[in-house]
């Protein structure tokens, strides 16, 4: 059964015309996210009963998006998420109609996200100048080959206007995008802004594809870019930061690409599922036939992918790193206790912090319902990122004042407006979910390069 999603009255007042029918959506599948949400469910793969409903109701509430009053503080849209999450077994569909519903998605933030497809901030076709450093196809012998040509790897790096080249003190920091969400969306409501508190200059990577393609070949952006945005940077050593799939991006091409170690002076994972997630509504093959691609595959607990990384070491970290994690994680599970997908171990003795948020400051502010995107905003992952980035080594809790941190809701760099933009990419990843082709019946194989090395 397909999934009747014509919202043709959506209010014209907010995006200046109404959604399409279906046969002219598959003509602009790729302009709006609307668009999106209306042609990947209409036109895309056969989904259960059940499912065609929650996609009624979703498309139900955008339309009465105007009608529906926006939460007024950043208390209030916590007490939300938590009120919304509560409740047990719900699909990605599902939270996305309940924050809309909410009113955690008011009518400009919608409008922002609407236009994520065309906006300058996620581009694949950047025009980065050549570097003078040979890095491609390889920095050094021991690096895994790439599989994407060079121009494609560089044009996926977002340097935005005024970027330094390391001069002045300012630390490049490249920015690493999660599942299904573009980099340059994400990060323009958190970490995108870090450089108006200290002197880092944030780049972005632009997956292909949202991410939902190979884990494997994402990475080999994340390794391009370290080496590049370092060659470009008088060598200069960079800090990196990711959030969600983006930590297992970043732990694979430490892994596999060795010479991305030396310039990466650390690395900031923020809801990163580096053991994987149980929660079997959101991996393969319980989503099957609905959204299983590769990257989803790939990502349950017990893939081949994971079990590779975590093969020889690959359970520890390569550089100094700080991971920033939460119990109330709707996407990442487990995420508390010694067992939390997003620990990292210490084997090779780089130095590791692993926080977590109900841990460090448990029954207060900070510490509280914040979800998988949640950490974005929350004000005890940006004191320690800050910490890490500005000081040798990992965060360290004792350089941070905790009292203070962990009374606030928000860090004081980001407002509500943040926090709403941050939940609206939930939407995002439901259109680009649905709407990749082709789906998969099971996980890309390992690369040749890392069965031979694990």
């Amino acid at each position: 059964m397909k999934a009747i999603l014509v919202c043709a009255g959506l209010v014209s007042g907010v995006f200046g015309s109404p959604l399409t029918t279906s046969r002219q959506t598959s003509a602009v599948s790729n302009t709006t996210l609307l668009d999106r949400l209306s042609f990947g469910a209409e036109d895309g793969p056969e989904i259960g009963k059940d499912t065609a409903h929650a996609f009624d109701d979703l498309l139900s509430q955008l339309d009465q998006i105007q009608s529906i009053k926006t939460v007024d503080s950043a208390t209030s849209a916590l007490a939300a998420i938590e009120n919304i999450l509560s409740e047990d077994n719900l699909s990605l569909v599902d939270i996305a109609t309940k924050i809309t519903a909410a009113g955690l998605v008011p009518p400009d933030i919608l409008s922002l996200l609407n236009g994520y497809l065309d906006s300058s901030i996620n581009s694949h076709n950047n025009k980065n100048p050549a570097s003078s450093t040979k890095i491609y196809p390889s920095k050094a012998t021991e690096d895994a080959p790439y599989s994407v040509p060079e121009a494609k790897l560089r044009a996926a790096i977002q340097i935005p206007d005024g970027f330094s080249f390391g001069r002045n003190g300012r630390i490049p920091v490249i920015l690493i995008p999660g599942t299904a969400v573009p980099a340059g969306t994400t990060y323009q409501f958190s970490f995108g802004k870090l450089g108006g508190s200290i002197p880092v200059d944030p780049v972005w990577v632009n997956i292909p594809r949202t991410s939902l393609s190979d884990v494997q070949v994402n990475s080999e952006y994340v390794a391009y870019a370290i080496n590049y945005i370092s060659a470009i940077s008088a060598g200069t050593s960079l800090a990196i930061m990711s959030w969600s799939q983006g930590g297992l991006n970043v732990q694979w091409a430490l892994k596999y690409w060795p010479s991305t170690r030396k310039v990466v002076q650390d690395f900031i994972a923020i809801s990163p599922d580096m053991h994987g997630t149980v929660v079997e509504p959101l991996v393969c093959p319980a989503l099957a036939p609905l959204i299983c691609v590769p990257a989803l595959w790939q990502q349950g607990w017990d893939s081949d992918f994971v079990r590779t990384l975590r093969a020889d070491g690959g359970d520890s970290a390569y550089v100094p790193t700080t991971t920033v994690y939460s119990t109330f994680d709707e996407i990442v599970q487990p995420m508390f206790g010694p067992n939390a997908s997003a620990i990292l171990g210490d084997v090779r003795g780089v130095g590791v912090k692993n926080v977590h948020l109900q841990t460090e400051c448990a029954g207060k502010p900070a510490g509280g319902f914040y979800t998988h995107e949640g950490v974005l905003y929350n004000p005890l992952a940006w004191a320690v990122a800050i910490d890490a980035i500005t000081h040798d080594g990992p965060a360290d809790l004792a350089r941070v004042d905790m009292e203070n941190v962990c009374l606030q809701v928000l860090p004081q760099e980001l407002g509500l407006s943040d926090l709403l933009g941050t939940e609206g990419l939930v939407l995002i990843a439901v259109a680009e979910a649905l709407i990749y082709q082709p789906h998969v019946l099971k996980e890309p194989p390992i690369k040749k390069y890392a069965l031979i090395q694990s």
